[in-house]
């Protein structure tokens, strides 16, 4: 049986319907074309079930073929009924956008920027059943979105009875009915993302059932309707919405022409989050993410707060791999070191190679507690090794493999979220000692330049850290001292801790007002097996310069009682050094370099030729079991008093009052 439609075709929605029930047996016999399409045929029986035509035009043909008697091998008994009614065209006044022709074939339609309009895709002659051997095309195109942000086609049906493609298949093992299938031997629905048949193939459907969403990676999608020349006839039919979606430019992972894959520069971004893609993925798609560190000595700290691969073999423990799959990829690159004009060179030789897969049984280790805030900083951090990943060279792949489409499934596809961050370890490399945050400074390779805060997150409190206690230790030659200047720091309990200038030792002193969270950098210098406090800053009110009187100076770096957000933004500085010359004005004939004097008795004398600032220190040193008495000529001290003379016990910070 052949039907074909010929004369005028109404532009909205036809109303003039043949209705038929029919049992018919028969082979199909092609008449030629119709004046819209090649001609197709249908065939077999319909029993105990009906399908509606609907014409676009005022004319339809229907052209029964009936074999000779024996052709078939058995006599054949055509049956047929079929009901028809003329009904009249009634004009529609609504907001739902169906087609507009858009060329090629009949079925052709375009549909543009459904965001300010419902549009709908429908099958030729619906509701009632398609034709034979046609081909359509629906191509969906969005031209504007909103600032930052970029339009995505989504198409879905939740009626079930609004698809109804026939699969072709008449074993029930392979299709189970009222559901939808990419098994088809029969008609096809196919979704491209693009605008052409040859943009990557998102999904192809057919049956029966409610179609969950479907979204293009870009304001273009195309769907495609193919039709068999002969097929058993049937109510077929389909329908699907049209939504516009718009994503955010900047957080949105595509697809596109040059395939899936993105490299993230550890220099520019230090920290994001790494995401699969949140439209349709073509099946046999791997979206590669790489994340590179800017030094050798870097890090990449990676926690995923979601990881989802569906299981449709839920009633087993065998891992399929047949939907999708995770891989944790972290080369380990062999350096050698190389000097040449003061830069470092790391040369990169064979490179050993360390994977983990996961896929819907496996899930890598999750951070699930870091999904409840919008940055994926939770408030308890992610230890490592429990809930995190710390990569044991600078470079650290995730590849995750789109190995079948299940988009029609109603169970989602193999998605996941995970947070990265470049963790510096060390900032001087070759001078860490055991402990990863005690520094050392020598001022033959290094006469001068800047010491700034530690950047290893894991000291800090985002870091599951609550205190930090770092070093750098200053050491110059026998001759020189050390000159710090203090500009840039920035502690984020500032407000806490104010830096007071002490007008009787003539040093900066932190004071501190509440015990809670504060930070502060106190410097000290060594000086014959003795610590001598230097200053200490804790403020960002002024800059300051701090000057030893030996070549040994030492820098703490302290912050107490952090929280969860705190990190080395929140807690910096930056400080410049530099070994200069010491001053001989502090030289006599009874200290010739070493300033220290021992003996049951002495006498120190000092004559100052010049009204420059100076501070000079002596170390006496008496006897063991001895007590030590001094005569000093002068006066009381007084907030009048400029010069002075002081005198501390060893390795206490105040003098005697």
């Amino acid at each position: 049986m052949e039907v074909e439609e010929s004369g005028t075709t109404v532009t909205e929605k036809p109303q003039a319907r043949i209705r038929r029930r029919t049992k018919k047996k028969g082979t199909s016999r092609r008449k030629g074309t119709s004046l819209r399409a090649p001609a197709g045929s249908f065939c077999g029986p319909l029993i105990g079930q009906s399908a509606t035509f609907y014409s676009t035009g005022n004319t339809v043909k229907l052209t029964v073929f009936v074999p000779p008697q024996g052709a078939a091998g058995q006599p054949v008994v055509p049956r047929l009924y079929l009901t028809y009614r003329f009904l009249h065209h009634n004009e529609e006044n609504n907001s739902i956008t169906h087609s507009k022709l858009a060329g090629g074939t009949k079925c052709d339609t375009m549909f543009t920027n459904c965001h300010f309009k419902e549009c709908v895709i429908r099958s030729p002659n619906f509701p009632g059943f398609y034709l034979r051997n046609i081909s359509c095309h629906y191509w969906i195109r969005q031209d504007s979105a909103p600032p930052g942000k970029i339009a995505q086609i989504e198409i879905y049906q939740d009626n079930e009875f609004k698809i109804n493609i026939p699969s072709g298949h008449s074993n029930s093992d392979r299709y189970k009915p009222g559901t939808l299938t990419s098994d088809c031997a029969g008609d096809v629905i196919k979704v491209f993302d693009g605008r052409t048949i040859e943009s990557p193939l998102l999904v192809e459907f057919c049956g029966a059932g409610p179609l969950p969403t479907i979204r293009s990676s870009g304001p273009d999608i195309l769907v495609k309707l193919v039709s068999v020349p002969s097929q058993t006839l049937a109510n077929s039919h389909f329908e699907l919405a049209v939504r516009i979606h718009f994503a955010k430019a900047s957080e949105t992972f595509m697809v596109d022409s040059e395939g899936c894959s993105v490299t993230v520069d550890g220099a520019r971004h230090p920290v994001g989050i790494l995401q699969s893609p949140d439209h349709s993925v073509p099946s046999g798609t791997t979206c590669t993410y790489r994340v590179v560190g800017k030094n050798p000595t870097d890090r990449i700290w990676l926690y995923f707060s979601s990881y989802h691969v569906p299981d449709l073999n839920p009633w087993t423990d065998h891992e399929n791999c047949d939907v999708g799959k995770l891989e944790i990829i972290h080369p380990i690159h062999r350096t050698r070191h190389a000097h040449h004009h003061h830069y470092l060179h790391y040369l990169v030789a064979n490179a050993v190679v360390l994977t983990e897969t996961f896929c819907e049984k496996k899930s890598p280790k999750q951070c699930g507690h870091a999904s409840d805030f919008g940055d994926l900083i939770p408030s308890r951090p992610c230890t490592v090794p429990d809930e995190s990943y710390l990569s044991p060279g600078p470079e650290t792949i995730l590849k995750m493999t789109f190995l079948s489409s299940t988009a029609i499934r109603g169970n989602g596809g193999p998605y996941f979220t995970a947070r990265y961050e470049i963790v510096e370890t060390t900032p001087y490399e070759e001078d860490v000692l055991s402990n990863p945050c005690v520094i050392t400074v020598n001022s033959r390779e290094s006469p001068k330049g800047t010491i700034d805060s530690p950047r290893n997150v894991f000291l800090y409190g985002r870091g599951g850290a609550r205190d930090l206690v770092c070093k750098y230790e200053l050491r110059g030659l026998p001759g020189v001292r050390v000159r710090l200047k203090v500009q840039d720091i920035y502690f984020s309990s500032s407000a806490l801790c104010q830096t007071t200038y002490d007008s009787v030792v003539e040093r900066q002193k932190c004071n501190v007002f509440h015990f809670g969270k504060f930070a502060l950098i106190n410097v000290t210098e060594l000086w014959q097996d003795s610590t001598v406090f230097v200053g200490c800053i804790c403020d960002s009110s002024q800059s300051f310069i701090l000057e030893s009187l030996g070549h040994m100076m030492d820098i703490e770096f302290l912050v107490r009682n952090m929280g969860p957000r705190d990190d080395f933004r929140t807690f910096r500085f930056s400080l410049e050094y530099e070994f200069v010359p010491a001053t001989s004005v502090c030289e006599t004939t009874q200290f010739t370099g070493s300033n220290v004097m021992s003996g049951s008795k002495g006498k120190l004398a000092l004559s100052i030729h010049n009204v420059l600032p100076f501070r000079c220190r002596w170390l006496l040193a008496a006897f063991p079991s001895r007590a030590l008495y001094l005569t000093v000529k002068g006066r009381t001290f007084d907030t009048e008093c400029r010069n002075k003379i002081l005198f501390y016990n060893t390795n206490n910070w105040e003098p005697f009052k």
